[in-house]
């Protein structure tokens, strides 16, 4: 056997090699997905941390962008101090994603999120779109189109969904709705504020005026963000051009901070009778790992 061929079998020994590691760690990050979509605890264990740093999923729609990296603030968001996510759980009818999103990126639950990665701060959540462009304490609070003030549910004494329903039901627009606000302690604080959130859209899905739910997180050091807590880059399936997107954010994350995290596919009920699904393809990733 020559010197030259031997190189070429080694050459796609080692490539079929590393395929086969970045496939099962692609496999593992969608079987992580699903698992935590499925599992529905009203608190983490032990009562001390609300749902999302143990379950759900949390998922940031971006679009790609030749002035700054999917993972980085947009304009906006810099400029208010937060970003919007929506959370998605098996308990919590979710068919459409916010401003026709179709690719972008989920993070680790924070009970989740691997050693040495940042952690993040979640300020408040929506039970359906918040309008949070338009809405300061970082996109939680009053909203600039509207005449009158906004606080946060606890606030003004919102506490549970019947409540906020009840509040919302007296004047159906959204700009004027309330967020629950997850950084109280106490009765009703953070814990239970965030399940009186998901709470609204499980009792009253007809009512609301989007399929959505938004949860507003705080923006984070971008000279940091190579320790961000990325889970995936998601596309959802049959969305045009959603995987061309998600494959530009994965081959941007690699281009710039050489680690892989998998293109994950994400296919979102059409009925009710449907579940949404995570899964991994190796069709669907733009970086081989040398």
């Amino acid at each position: 056997m020559n010197l030259p061929f031997k190189r070429v079998l080694l050459c796609a020994v080692l490539s079929a090699t590393a395929f086969a590691a970045q496939a099962s760690v692609g496999a593992k990050v969608a079987e992580q997905m699903q698992n935590n979509f499925d599992a529905t605890p009203y608190y983490c264990e032990g009562g001390t941390s609300a749902a999302y740093a143990c379950s759900g999923v949390l998922l940031r729609s971006t679009l790609p962008s030749a002035k700054y990296h999917t993972w980085h603030h947009s304009p906006n968001s810099k400029a208010k101090g937060g970003l919007s996510f929506s959370y998605l759980r098996a308990d919590v009818p979710m068919t459409q994603l916010a401003a026709d999103g179709r690719s972008g990126f989920t993070l680790y639950p924070l009970q989740q999120r691997p050693e040495n990665t940042l952690d993040y701060q979640v300020i408040c959540a929506w039970p359906t779109d918040g309008d949070s462009w338009e809405r300061d304490r970082q996109g939680c609070g009053d909203n600039r189109q509207t005449a009158e003030v906004e606080p946060m549910c606890q606030e003004m004494g919102v506490t549970t969904a019947l409540d906020w329903m009840t509040r919302f039901r007296q004047n159906p627009d959204y700009r004027r709705q309330c967020a629950f606000d997850l950084q109280r302690s106490g009765t009703a604080g953070g814990q239970d504020a965030f399940n009186q959130s998901l709470r609204v859209k499980q009792l009253y899905p007809e009512q609301m005026p989007f399929p959505w739910n938004e949860v507003i997180l705080g923006t984070w050091d971008e000279n940091l963000s190579h320790r961000l807590p990325i889970q995936s880059f998601f596309h959802i399936d049959g969305q045009s051009n959603a995987l061309q997107q998600a494959q530009a954010d994965q081959l941007d994350w690699w281009r710039t901070n050489g680690t892989f995290i998998p293109v994950i596919r994400i296919r979102l009920p059409q009925s009710q009778d449907e579940r949404t699904l995570f899964s991994y393809h190796d069709s669907d990733q733009a970086v081989v790992q040398p």
